[in-house]
């Protein structure tokens, strides 16, 4: 069976339509029906399909609730080099008319929000955690939490803190009888400040425990197969920065003396004459990056056949308070003042301070007195006396006032050194005999207002004396003591051990008046620094050489 149709658009006036049934090839039956569709038309249906040009009806898929007006939360990521970098996501909820999040993650430009972390390692100095909560502009809360490892610092208090040994109650005002208990109230106002290093850090420090001079453990260079040396010599003028060039200088200085003795070997005559135009300058000397201030005093030049120097001498910048740089003066002191107050008065006005490591006593009116003498020599009378010796440090315009001995011989085997050096840095040692009478009390005693004493070295019969000692200074007992302990350090079988050491990071130059421990071969022992040569040389192929030659004394007590 088969069905045909045909299809034709207006402008065709008649449709036939034609169906025909038929079984195998015979056609049984045959239909044939005619209509125009010119003059009436009964059912006319279209369908178009369409996608631009379509208005009738329009159905779009979207996430909504018809009800919701706007909702929309905003999610922005920042880092700093990105200016802007945000993602957008928009949904809709019931009855709500605006709601906003913002979350905002900024380093440093944001002003919503901030997380800031730092961290800082071994140097730490700050971290902390900042968070803001930001509506309608305004800082509703604020909380900032400190965070990470504390750096090092000083707690210093003005408690009392106990003694080791016996405490001794003086009383000056004699007591009035009463009954009854007898109460005794102590204040902390007139304590000293004390302060202990905190070595701050959390769970792991943040830096190893380095020794400094307040603590006892002593600078020690490491042992090494070798030693990488930079050796480093500079010098400048001081007024205006200005450096001269030099070949070679030395530097020395020993307990009984006020200043060091200085001298640069210069690289031209211009050299030379800047540190003497308009007269002697001062100049800061820079070895292996240790500073040294001294005051060029004299020039001088030497000639031979091709081949000239040029020579500059003189002192540490104290020299500025020493003959021919000031004028000398006599003194007394009519009022009475502490030894300390007499020293101070000598610095007035000269740009010096005092930094007084003694005993402190009295010293009557008219006890001390002087004739012709420089500041510096009226400084270093008052020293001497008391058994004290000088140290000026030109960096700081200080003037340290301490003792001969810091440690008494027999005190030494349960000290701790300064500094301590081992034979993979002593490039030379040598030693001689200095041995005097093993003395154990001397007589120590003033002048018309004076006190007299006998100093007893403590655990000893006080029976071989020393020299009397006389002096106009010695006007209190503590006076006595310290002049008195200083002579009888000096005296006892002693040796003189000369050292030749390098100058490095972690082997600075040993002043005198430090303690030194030794271990040379098999031999360990402690002496105290008597003196200190230092040297540094440029060599003919351009090398440097730096060296200090640091004289030691060893007591056999």
């Amino acid at each position: 069976m088969a069905l045909a149709a045909r299809y034709r658009r207006a402008a065709i006036k008649q449709q036939l339509v034609t169906a025909n049934w038929q079984s195998g090839n015979d056609i049984t039956a045959q239909v044939r029906m005619r209509f125009s569709s010119a003059p009436a038309i009964i059912l006319n249906t279209t369908a178009n399909w369409a996608i631009t040009p379509v208005k009738q009806q329009h159905w779009q898929l979207g996430w909504q609730v018809i009800p919701l007006q706007q909702q929309q939360v905003k999610l922005r990521w920042r880092q700093l080099p990105l200016q802007q970098q945000h993602t957008l996501t928009h949904w809709r909820m019931a009855a709500l008319k605006q709601q906003q999040n913002v979350a905002t993650w900024g380093v440093s430009a944001l002003h919503t929000q901030q997380l800031q972390t730092g961290y800082i390692y071994p140097g730490i100095t700050a971290k902390r955690f900042d968070l803001l909560w930001r509506t309608d502009g305004e800082v509703t809360r604020y909380y900032r939490l400190p965070y990470g490892p504390r750096p090092p610092s000083y707690i210093c208090t003005q408690n009392y803190v106990p003694p080791s040994g016996k405490v001794t109650l003086r009383f000056i005002d004699p007591a009035q009888p009463q009954q009854g208990n007898v109460t005794l109230r102590f204040s902390n106002a007139n304590n000293p400040i004390v302060c202990v290093l905190d070595n701050g850090g959390g769970l792991m420090p943040p830096s190893p425990e380095v020794p400094t001079i307040d603590t006892s453990r002593p600078i020690r260079p490491a042992r090494r197969r070798s030693y990488i040396m930079q050796p480093q010599l500079r010098c400048y003028r001081v007024s205006d920065n200005l450096e001269i060039n030099i070949i070679s200088a030395s530097w020395a200085i020993n307990r009984s003396s006020w200043a060091a003795n200085i001298t640069l070997n210069c690289g031209s005559r211009i050299d030379r004459d800047r540190l003497l135009t308009g007269g002697p300058q001062l100049f800061k000397l820079v070895v292996n990056g240790y500073e040294l201030f001294g005051l060029a005093e004299n020039g001088s030049m030497s000639h031979s056949f091709g081949q000239s120097s040029w020579t500059i001498t003189g002192r540490s910048s104290i020299a500025e308070l020493a003959s021919p740089n000031a004028a000398a003066r006599s003194y007394t002191n009519t009022t009475s003042k502490s030894v300390a107050a007499l020293i101070t008065d000598e610095l007035d006005n000269t740009g010096w301070s005092l930094n007084f490591d003694m005993l402190p006593f009295n010293v009557p009116a008219g006890a001390f007195s002087y004739q012709n003498k420089t500041p510096i020599e009226a400084i270093a009378q008052i020293v001497a006396g008391i058994g004290g010796m000088l140290y000026p440090d030109g960096s700081t315009n200080t003037l340290h006032v301490k003792p001969q001995w810091p440690v008494v011989p027999w005190g030494i085997t349960i000290a701790t050194a300064d500094v301590a050096v081992h034979d993979d840095v002593i490039l030379n040692y040598s030693e001689s005999p200095a041995s005097t009478p093993a003395c154990n009390a001397v007589f120590v005693r003033g002048e018309q207002q004076g006190v007299e004493c006998k100093v007893r070295r403590s655990g000893t019969a006080g029976d071989v004396l020393a020299n009397d000692i006389v002096d106009p200074i010695i006007t209190d007992q503590l006076a006595a003591r310290q002049r008195g302990t200083a002579e009888l350090a000096e005296c006892g079988r002693k040796t003189q051990i000369s050292i030749t050491l390098p100058v490095m990071q972690d082997l600075p130059l040993c002043l005198p008046g430090t303690l030194l421990g030794v271990a040379w071969q098999t031999d360990i022992y402690k002496g105290m620094v008597d003196s200190v040569n230092l040297t540094a040389s440029r060599n003919n192929d351009g090398s440097m050489t730096v060296r200090q030659t640091v004289g030691v004394i060893r007591s056999y007590e």
